[in-house]
């Protein structure tokens, strides 16, 4: 069994321990796969020399406690490919969102420019008037 997964089940006490590389998985990623489990565990976090340990113990009765290991590695996949994909992508989404905020002006400056046009055409409508009389 690789290091990095399962590290102990104790059915006696209804838990089971994980033992999770930081060299792999940061602990952003340990800790966003652990909030998806508060429903299904309560979970542990601890640290030894080397590794991260996340202890689950199941909230159900009965819960297949290798099923719920394999299922918390599994999260923690989809984690650290969301956090690399999003680093990866960071600057793309930076240069569309500034492209778009600044693309289109803000509302109030439309409303200040549009004042100041119909300032400036009263103006020069009043000064025709007065040129013509």
């Amino acid at each position: 069994m690789p290091r990095f997964v399962i590290d102990e089940i104790s059915k006696r006490e209804n838990y089971i321990k994980l033992r999770v590389s930081e060299k792999i998985y940061s602990k952003e990623t340990i800790f966003a796969a652990g909030y998806v489990f508060l429903d299904k565990a309560f979970i542990v976090v601890d640290k030894d020399k080397q590794d991260v340990l996340v202890y689950l113990f199941p909230k159900k009765e009965g819960q297949d406690l290798r099923r719920l290991g394999f299922e918390f590695t599994a999260e923690l996949l989809n984690y650290a490919h969301y956090f690399n994909s999003a680093r990866i992508n960071a600057e793309t989404v930076k240069a569309i969102m500034q492209r778009a905020l600044f693309a289109v002006p803000p509302p109030a400056a439309k409303e200040n420019k549009d004042k100041e046009l119909e300032e400036l055409i009263k103006e020069l409508e009043k000064e025709e008037r007065v040129n013509k009389g």
